[in-house]
């Protein structure tokens, strides 16, 4: 097998145009593999682990075009044909507008939405922009700094326009999916509000799911419930949603307190459930469920509504046997809300785990983590930068699971697929080579209209001897169970 690399300096390419190039370069006959990224430190440690021999010294600023293939001819004629498609691009647009259109565009009865996905330093000029035009935005880029966003959303409120995000993964719009969202197949009139895109997508399906209709789910972004933001987009979409909406659901990470007081007291009547994700607690204050848990959550706004009292959980299957000398346990997410989840979920059972996004900050940890208990977010920055998310490229999540799988000392791996808009056609792609030793236990969050196919994935999965739930919270429970 011969490899090839190409260095080119001083340019700069969207990373899933990057993730686009590569995928149809390894269709080429006689290339084994290949690879188009930002040449950062953590993408070029990347192509080390996945079996490439990056040369040393490249510049962050450059593009790193690496290819294995059958023969040199073969490794030259990749190189140039990535090259090319990086020049010319590999999509392209019928129709094209700029900012300047907004207003022509715009019509009086329209929920406007600009989405915007550019690095964070361009984001405020562009959001400035859209909001005098009298458009919403749903910002999903991040690294936007607090006092602009503050700034933005002040602006935004002010204009009765909503700011989503940044960093907001996933909204629903009467019924329409922006971002990474499902296929919903249940027609209805409850709301959500969201600190976290993989949060409202697990909420959505299991509603969904239990006969509860989506309307409307308002992405607010990670930081809205923090100072010194204080939950401006959070209320504004409370609002919104209690003129339209029979019942509300929050979910979200770490609110502020008094922000979340705030909350509760403006919820009021209205049927509601306010999921804080990781907290322990349960309780009722007025006509609103607190609860930490999204299953949970999902199952008391059952019983709010008359559609039954709790979520029918999958049993477990028959516990197997087990080497003594297996004693971890390895999680690692493509969604960080499920990560949050499942570690609080696990400190609950007494399995304690460690992650790069901790519930508890006695339990973080760095890159040296090989003999622990984890659960790791590998959507967090520092495994994204440079290159797409995981839930876009699923191979850099999924290459992690099987060489894990691969240990003697490894005993449950837990992991989450995500499906729907926005993700990867086949969001297992790369699993071919794991292996059963560990138990490997994974959750779906999808519906069968989702373009990927929920049944089609879990029989794949079952088929690699993986036990596969429909709830994320199931699968860590069983996983903790597997850790007795």
């Amino acid at each position: 097998m011969e490899e090839k690399y190409q260095i080119i300096e001083g340019r700069y390419i969207d990373s899933v145009l990057l993730m686009q190039i590569s995928r149809e370069i390894e269709k080429m006959q006689g290339v084994s593999k290949a690879s188009c990224m930002v040449a950062t430190a953590e993408n070029i440690s990347f192509l080390e682990m996945v079996g490439f021999h990056p040369p040393t010294g490249v510049s962050a600023n450059s593009i790193i075009i690496a290819i294995q293939a059958e023969s040199a001819q073969k490794c030259e004629e990749a190189i140039n044909r990535a090259v090319h498609l990086i020049d010319t691009g590999i999509v392209q647009h019928k129709t094209s507008y700029t900012l300047d259109d907004l207003p022509d565009l715009i019509a009086p009865d329209d929920f406007p939405v600009v989405f915007i996905s550019t690095p964070g330093e361009y984001v405020y000029d562009i959001v400035n922009k859209s909001l005098d035009s009298g458009a919403n935005v749903h910002i999903f880029s991040s690294n936007v700094p607090t006092d602009q966003e503050l700034r933005l959303k002040t602006k935004g409120a002010s204009k009765g326009l909503f700011v989503m995000g940044p960093d907001c993964g996933t909204s629903i719009i009467n019924g329409k999916g922006l971002g990474f969202s499902n296929a919903l197949e249940t027609k209805g009139d409850i709301g959500i509000i969201g600190s976290s895109g993989t949060g409202i997508q697990e909420l959505s399906v299991l509603m969904d799911r239990n006969g509860l209709g989506i309307s409307y789910a308002i992405g607010v972004g990670s930081n809205d419930l923090k100072e010194p933001i204080n939950g401006i987009m959070s209320k504004q979409a409370l609002n919104f949603l209690k003129e339209r909406c029979s019942a509300i659901a929050f979910v979200c990470k770490n609110p502020d307190p008094s922000v979340e007081r705030a909350l509760l007291e403006s919820l009021g009547d209205i049927p509601s459930v306010f999921i804080s994700l990781g907290r322990d607690e349960r309780y009722n204050t007025g006509n609103t469920y607190v609860t930490g848990n999204i299953d949970d959550g999902v199952s008391h706004l059952m019983s709010k509504i008359g559609k039954g009292h709790k979520i029918q959980q999958e049993p477990f299957p028959k516990m197997r046997e087990i080497s003594k000398e297996r004693k971890l346990l390895r999680g690692f997410f493509v969604g960080g809300s499920l990560c949050y989840q499942a570690q609080a979920i696990l400190h609950g059972m007494g399995v304690h785990v460690y992650s790069n996004a901790p519930t508890d900050n006695q339990y973080k940890v760095g890159k040296d983590f090989d003999n622990l208990n984890v659960c790791i977010d590998t959507g967090a920055e520092e495994y994204v930068a440079g290159k797409p998310h995981p839930m876009i490229d699923p191979v850099s999540r999924n290459s992690i699971l099987v060489k894990e799988s691969g240990r003697t000392d490894v005993r449950v791996i837990l992991f989450d697929v995500i499906l729907g808009y926005g993700s990867a056609e086949d969001p297992i792609a790369g699993l071919d080579q794991i292996r059963s030793g560990p138990v490997l236990v994974a959750s779906i969050c999808g519906t069968e209209k989702d373009i990927q196919g929920y049944q089609s994935i879990r029989r794949r999965l079952e088929d690699k001897g993986v036990v596969v739930f429909r709830s994320a919270s199931r699968a860590a429970e069983y996983a903790g169970t597997m850790m007795r």
